[in-house]
């Protein structure tokens, strides 16, 4: 991986910041939302400089946009699945220790 820096304007920055804002409503960390930007940024800058007709513009950005929209809810499908994960987990794990008590093997330095 490798590390940019460089200067922007305050003014673009705060339109970044808001765009960080929305990323993070989505679930993304703050780190993530500056990089899915940056990165969307150079597709958006490929795009437009190999296509210059406002027809394919559209189209790909149709269906860029779905594939945000899909990632999107997959993303919230496996948050999901993870906060499941992790209630189990909890519950195994106070199992376990009731268990290790009734059976009367030592817990957590008792």
């Amino acid at each position: 991986m490798i590390r940019i820096s460089f200067e922007i304007s305050d003014e673009s920055f705060e339109e970044i910041k808001e765009l960080v804002k929305d990323f993070e409503k989505d679930g993304f960390t703050e780190e993530d939302a500056y990089r899915a930007i940056f990165e969307m940024g150079i597709k958006a800058y490929q795009i437009e400089r190999n296509n210059p007709n406002e027809d394919d513009l559209r189209r790909q950005l149709i269906t860029l946009a779905s594939k945000y929209s899909a990632m999107k809810f997959k993303n919230f499908q496996l948050m999901r699945d993870n906060q499941t994960l992790e209630i189990r987990l909890k519950g195994y794990e106070s199992e376990n220790r009731y268990l290790k008590g009734v059976l009367g093997i030592r817990v957590d330095g008792k």
